[in-house]
């Protein structure tokens, strides 16, 4: 193993990965089912083709959107125009757009609507569009929503909360309301005027929103069983998209480059996967792939480990991010033993768009983001990314993406923003990580941690519930497993033989199968929750608000009885994988 990373270390190559930043850059905006994401596409497949790797591209129709044209103009004490951009599934307006009076109501949030009359009007809010504040203003009454970045950019978002490609009747949760993306220059002035008097505001919007063809490439190094670890990139992209994710794609093509070399020696195959869909189709790339290929991937996936916006300028710490409990030790060992950076205190990098709305559960855990589709396969997840320190003046807190970078999703989102370096830093990391996955004796899993993660939220749970609701069984229930599992990790560092290290790796998958589904999702391992943020164990999280109703009503006792239902369902699910541990036990 030693042998094969330090050579793979050596191979990988910051100019074959600059060459391929400049050609996709060179394209410009890769909207989903564009010619310019198929031309990316076919390059991708080009390069594939010419280092001897086997690869198919699937196509399929995805419901996607993308704004075309947007306009704004203020009328105050006189009419002038700011510029602006649009979101994907934002509404079109008439060809004239649609004019109403401006209310400010800070950060969006469903608070800050609180005694504002917003109905039939356009929310002015200092944060960039969101299903969230989308959801809130429309919610409100509003028809229309104005939305600020934090500096001189204009960033393009997504604000629809359904996961994928939409199902039935899931259209209808896609908040209705007409947007215009700012930078916060023009929002703070708008403010200002609004201060001295009332100020109107016409939107003009021609947003495309509906079926297009797309592209997914993937490649395939096989290995010696049939077992495989899953990397994923979206390759779609807002403006030229350089960190976001372009230095993700050229990332996971040299990956493929390199570990082409040892196939036929690796004891478990890679199979690599460029996204498209992301930015356009909320995930509805990944997500047709979870579907189409639910049980190759429920029977054979170790782990997704997804990479998205490597390689950016200034960004020297490693953070852990969307890492499931069970492979988050060797994550952060290896981490840290490749870069010599420290990733455990960087966890405090997270940005505040990504963090998960648990008490006790680690912040690191995967939200609903990243091409996170797999929850419902049971697929572990991991990922690592290099940021901007929280005090380098590119960082902004409002940001997702690129590293924590204040261009991400914007026009100043150039070639420029990248560093061949660090992008091969990371590509070194992400190789090593890749090549321990798939020559391991014993996959590098603690599955005793997912039992905890059931402890911690439960914790949680049963304090806010109070007298109202008894936790007290099931996490007497989630400690014996926990102890079980400590038990099933000690007997597995003993084994060695193939035969027996298999099938105890096997049953280690067996256990995320059955337990993570319920940790990360409320719907059935078949369907996908929308993307509205996340907690631990979310079927019980109607557990928060029972304090707050009357012990006596009909609300509290009907919210007790459908929690009564969903404890059930996890107590079904530890004592399944109570079962499958004691079964590795008695071999």
């Amino acid at each position: 193993m030693q042998k094969f990373e330090k050579r793979a270390l050596k191979m990988v190559s910051a100019k074959a990965m600059g060459q391929t930043v400049a050609h996709l850059c060179s394209l410009g905006e890769k909207v989903a089912g564009s010619p310019e994401e198929e031309q990316a596409c076919n390059y991708i497949t080009g390069k594939l083709a010419e280092y001897g790797i086997a690869h198919e591209v699937h196509i399929f129709d995805s419901y996607v959107s993308y704004p075309r044209r947007t306009e704004l103009t203020i009328h105050g004490k006189k009419n002038h125009k700011v510029l602006a951009v649009g979101v994907a599934f934002g509404l079109s307006t008439p060809a004239a757009g649609i004019t109403a009076d401006l209310v400010f109501v800070g950060a969006g949030l469903p608070g800050d609507f609180a005694g504002k009359d917003v109905r039939g009007k356009i929310a002015l809010m200092t944060k960039l569009p969101t299903p969230h504040n989308a959801l809130a203003a429309a919610n409100n009454g509003a028809i229309g929503m104005i939305c600020m970045s934090a500096g001189k950019q204009r960033h393009k978002m997504i604000i629809t909360p359904v996961w994928g490609t939409p199902e039935f009747d899931q259209t209808k949760t896609i908040p209705r309301i007409h947007v215009a993306s700012i930078s916060a220059e023009d929002g703070n002035a708008i403010i200002a005027e609004l201060k001295t008097g009332s100020v109107r505001a016409t939107i003009v919007a021609d947003v495309f929103e509906g079926w297009r063809k797309l592209r997914l490439p993937v490649a395939e190094i096989k290995g010696k069983e049939d077992l495989f670890v899953l990397v994923g990139a979206h390759y779609c992209s807002w403006f030229d998209g350089s960190t976001d994710n372009v230095t993700g794609d050229a990332c996971i093509l040299e990956l493929a480059r390199v570990l082409k070399s040892f196939e036929g020696k690796l004891r478990y195959g890679i199979r690599i996967a460029w996204w498209p869909g992301h930015s356009h189709g909320r995930y509805s790339g990944s997500t047709w792939y979870a579907d189409t290929c639910w049980h190759d991937l429920h029977e054979r996936g170790i782990v997704y480990f997804n990479i998205d916006s490597p390689g950016v300028k200034g960004a020297t710490i490693y953070v852990p991010r969307h890492q499931m409990a069970e492979v988050g030790v060797f994550n952060e060992a290896v981490t840290k033993e490749v870069t010599g950076w420290d990733t455990v205190t960087s966890s405090n990098a997270q940005l505040a768009i990504g963090k998960r709305a648990d008490k006790y559960v680690s912040p690191t855990r995967p939200s609903r983001a990243a091409d996170q589709a797999f929850w419902g396969v049971g697929l572990s997840s991991m990922s690592v990314y290099s940021m901007l320190t929280p005090d380098d003046p590119n960082r902004d807190p409002n940001v997702g993406g690129s590293g924590g970078a204040w261009w991400w999703h914007s026009e100043h989102e150039t070639i420029d923003k990248f560093d061949p370096e660090i992008l091969a830093q990371d590509t070194r990391l992400y190789a090593t990580i890749m090549l321990r996955l798939a020559t391991a004796k014993v996959l590098p899993f603690c599955p005793s941690a997912i039992a905890q993660d059931y402890l911690d939220a439960l914790r949680e749970y049963d304090e806010a519930a109070g007298n109202l609701l008894d936790f007290k069984a099931v996490m007497a229930e989630a400690k014996a497993l926990k102890t079980a599992m400590h038990a099933l990790e000690a007997h597995a560092s003993t084994l060695s033989s193939p035969r027996a290290t298999d099938a105890m790796n096997r049953r280690m998958l067996g256990l995320t199968r059955i337990l993570n589904p319920a940790l990360y999702q409320v719907g059935t391992p078949f369907s996908h929750d929308p993307a509205l943020g996340s907690r631990a164990l979310p079927g019980l999280g109607a557990s928060l608000g029972l304090s707050a109703l009357d012990p006596a009503s009909d609300a509290a006792n009907f919210a007790v009885v459908g929690l009564k239902r969903r404890l059930n369902q996890v107590i079904h699910q530890i004592r399944e994988a109570r079962r499958l541990v004691n079964e590795g036990l008695s071999v």
